[in-house]
């Protein structure tokens, strides 16, 4: 077995008790205990985590759904000890709630998924997948068994690679640009005096800049250019950034350059943020994102409508002067990743006097409380859940807003869409000349993705017990305006969602709408 390649570094086979044979395939414990302190040497921590979080959710997975998997309730623990201390030293926080297979069983029984394995298959995916992605962010080059997207053709390869300059890195070196993209020091070097891509590249490209092709980079494999669409989109998207290019009409030319290649693909760049008002561009799929910047985000509104002024008419600086304490204010930029529960969590840090030591459980318990006071509630019947109160709480069982749930978008309820400074009693009972006021849900997605959700009860679409054809006109026509903004409209029937049925629906909807969204 000399000189074979070892696919499971961290598994070894265990001798039976009595020494006869081999008795099962098991944690190698002792190897996985040495990952607290340290990398090893024949593996980097970047393959440790991948392959470390395989076996663990494998196996609480096997634990959870009744069946067996290949650990011990000892080395579930080993394991479970050594993947934070090795993912800490990748800058990517975990905190997994217990800390073996008996702590795991009396954490879903405390947070009802006794009666479901569906719910604990669930509940892993929220707790793994987040850490994944994170990897997968920083260090797309090591992705293992990930599903790729192949929409991007060759032609459109071709293209690109014989349109664009030369010089992709712009105002910085080919490591400098690369390192924002990849983990230099982690990707192998492709010449045997080097170890690392950086020690690689820098000899090559830099020390010796005429030594490799000009192009070369879209055919070195480490960088996957031509293997699968999310690389090559974040390399485009890259080359436009204003720390890699200052000259705006060199900016712009190159984007119109790019596009009119991904155009034939469904793709594009757009403009998404800002850096000191040098636009930042994102890929997306054409048509998906709304123009513009975030300016304002108020939302959970749960009292009188705020009165409000512009602060700064020239930069539509709002400023709310009454009645603030009904409704939440955003107040951050929006990146490139949209809105996710754990850029609401780091806000509202700022907004509550939380502990210091305060985990994201607490807060976002606090935030989930905080929104939920917000949604439409039934004075008659207090104790029935009405469906705005089922969709927000399945969206939140599914992504929860903690640690696990991080990555995943934030649904904010009761977002104003039109500020009209006049109250409807103001306007003698008239609808606002802007129309629709506030949005039931919304979801602020990567490439400037907005999904709104509404919930129609009888009142958007009858008066009294009569339909109303000028109410569903109406509604109708606000949809539509929001449409050719850019913006994705979902409706749900108020009726729809007080059947049995409703929380299996809402899952696969928002876990749909999620995917498609590149997630």
């Amino acid at each position: 077995m000399n000189g074979a390649v070892n696919h499971e570094p961290f598994v070894r086979q265990h001798a039976s008790p009595g020494g006869f044979g081999f008795a099962r395939t098991g944690l190698d414990s002792e190897r996985v205990e040495r990952l607290r302190t340290g990398p090893l040497d024949d593996v980097t921590d970047l393959d440790a985590a991948y392959e470390l979080i395989r076996i663990a959710r494998t196996d609480l997975e096997a634990f959870a759904t009744g069946g067996t998997g290949r650990l011990d309730d000892n080395e579930m623990a080993v394991l479970l000890g050594a993947l934070p201390m090795v993912l800490r030293r990748l800058e990517v926080p975990f905190a997994p709630p217990f800390r073996d297979f008996k702590s795991f069983k009396g954490y879903w029984k405390q947070h009802g998924m006794s009666g479901s394995y569906d719910a604990r298959r669930r509940y892993l995916a929220g707790l793994f997948e987040p850490v994944l992605g994170k990897l997968d962010t920083h260090h797309p080059h090591l992705v293992h068994d990930r599903p790729r997207s192949h929409r991007i053709t060759d032609v459109t390869r071709r293209r690109l690679r014989e349109r664009l300059p030369i010089n992709w890195w712009g105002t910085l070196d080919e490591v400098q640009f690369l390192g924002h993209l990849y983990d230099l020091d982690n990707l192998p070097s492709n010449d045997p005096r080097h170890t690392t891509a950086t020690q690689d590249i820098g000899h090559h490209c830099i020390a010796d800049p005429n030594d490799w092709e000009a192009d070369w980079i879209w055919t070195d494999p480490r960088f996957a250019l031509a293997d699968g669409d999310e690389y090559l989109l974040r390399f485009l998207a890259e080359m436009l950034h204003p720390a890699v290019r200052t000259d705006a009409t060199e900016v712009e030319q190159l984007r119109a350059r790019i596009n009119a290649a991904l155009m034939h693909d469904g793709f594009e760049l757009a403009e998404t943020d800002s850096i000191s008002g040098a636009p930042v561009f994102t890929p997306c799929p054409i048509g998906a994102g709304v123009p513009g910047t975030m300016k304002n985000l108020i939302f959970a509104s749960n009292g009188p409508k705020p009165e409000f002024v512009l602060g700064d008419a020239i930069n539509n600086d709002l400023l709310v002067v009454k009645n603030g304490e009904f409704c939440l204010q955003y107040d951050r930029p929006l990146g490139a990743s949209g809105l996710t529960w754990g850029s609401l969590m780091d806000w509202w840090r700022t907004q509550v006097p939380f502990p210091e030591d305060a985990t994201d459980q607490a807060v976002g318990h606090a935030l989930y409380k905080r929104l939920w006071t917000s949604l439409h509630h039934d004075p008659q019947h207090p104790d029935a859940t009405t469906p705005e109160q089922l969709l927000f709480r399945t969206y939140c069982r599914h992504f929860p807003i903690n640690e696990a749930g991080a990555a995943y978008p934030a649904l904010l309820p009761q977002v104003y869409l039109h500020l009209d400074p006049r109250t409807r009693a103001e306007r003698g009972g008239k609808d606002s000349v802007l129309g629709r006021e506030r949005m039931d849900f919304l979801l602020l997605l990567p490439g400037a993705v907005r999904i709104v959700v509404e919930v129609d009860g009888k009142q958007h679409y009858a008066e009294g017990d009569i339909a109303s054809p000028r109410l569903y006109s109406k509604m109708v026509s606000e949809d539509r305006a929001l449409r050719l903004k850019g913006y994705q409209v979902y409706r749900f029937g108020g009726h729809e969602l007080t059947q049995n049925t409703a929380p299996a629906m809402l899952r696969d909807f928002f876990e749909t709408v999620v995917d498609d969204q590149g997630r």
